[in-house]
């Protein structure tokens, strides 16, 4: 199986390194021409924990190209058999789902690992809904330079097509094979046909986690430790519940205690919005918070917890010129 994971942030490097460790034959893309100059020369570099006590350090060699040359291999002879789409939310955009839609054949899928909500009806304007996936994984990641991804926590990946397919027996095999590929990889990883609700849990979970730590500067577990901060953890959380019911979407029913284990097994972890902070980098702030006030607006509600803190981390952006 072919495989080109497109996007070389934390998440993106740890996947393709780990894919690329078990034997799958991995494309890396990376926004910038010098970051895939500097792993075609040096390789990427994966630290995993071995133990409590010592770190294991692999070099694996992908295929790596820079955006830039990436329409060089596109068409039907070039297409891989899976796409991953690791950017950021904020670089979806309707030039980049033209873009995948080049590099795409009609067996291949796409499978979406972006946090927030509202990327997939950018990207079923140029690609077949039933040829899109999503996905959405508690693995820890980061990235400590160009080259190096520090596998930071295990979790869980769950795996599923956005559309109901046109030929199920087929989409039921590769969804096997997917399945075995990140299983091989260490991953673990689980097949749902109702991957919405996944999203809707983990966009739940991160609605109260990212915008909290970008705005206190703390590590994901500081969260459970401050007695101040968890009434407005839960203001956050049943906000978003509310809004999920209006919608009709169905939620976990254990979803606070999975928060809670969210903090506990990522405790030493800063949060990918806590990282674009503190290197005044715009956040994935509207795809999550954004995209909750999006969908409360339709609605007809009223999300008062999440309007402020969407303030107060917009505000924390402007602060650098930018917006």
């Amino acid at each position: 199986m072919k495989v080109r994971v497109i996007g070389a942030g934390a998440l993106g490097m740890l996947i393709a390194a780990s894919l690329a460790e078990a034997g799958i034959q991995i494309e890396l893309v990376t926004r910038s021409r010098e970051q895939a100059d500097t792993l075609s020369e040096e390789g990427l570099l994966l630290l995993k924990k071995k133990s409590d006590a010592s770190q294991q350090e692999v070099i694996v060699r992908p295929i790596v190209m820079s955006e830039d040359k990436l329409e060089l291999t596109t068409g039907v002879q070039a297409a891989p058999d899976v796409i991953l789409l690791m950017v950021k939310q904020t670089a979806v955009t309707e030039e980049l789902a033209d873009k995948i839609a080049a590099q795409m054949k009609p067996e291949t899928r796409l499978i979406c690992f972006q946090n927030g909500i509202g990327h997939t009806d950018i990207l079923s304007r140029s690609i077949p809904a039933e040829q899109i996936w999503l996905a959405v994984t508690t693995e820890g990641a980061f990235r400590h330079h160009s080259r190096c991804v520090e596998h930071t926590g295990r979790g869980l990946t769950w795996l599923g097509p956005l559309s109901m397919p046109n030929d199920q027996k087929n989409e039921d095999d590769l969804e096997k094979k997917l399945q075995k590929m990140f299983q091989d990889a260490g991953f673990n990883v689980s097949l749902s046909n109702k991957i919405t609700s996944k999203v809707w849990n983990k966009l739940l979970i991160n609605s109260v986690i990212n915008p909290l730590t970008a705005i206190l500067q703390i590590p994901n577990g500081k969260l459970t430790q401050l007695p101040a901060t968890m009434p407005l953890m839960r203001a956050l959380f049943e906000e978003g519940v509310q809004l999920a019911g209006k919608l009709g979407i169905e939620l976990a029913d254990d979803l606070w205690e999975q928060l809670l284990t969210v903090c506990e097994r990522t405790a030493a972890n800063q949060s990918s919005m806590l990282q674009d902070i503190r290197a005044c980098r715009l956040t994935e702030l509207d795809s999550i918070t954004g995209g909750l006030l999006a969908k409360a607006q339709q609605a007809g509600m009223g999300l008062p917890a999440h309007r402020t803190v969407y303030q107060l981390v917009r505000s924390i952006e402007q602060q650098w010129g930018k917006i």
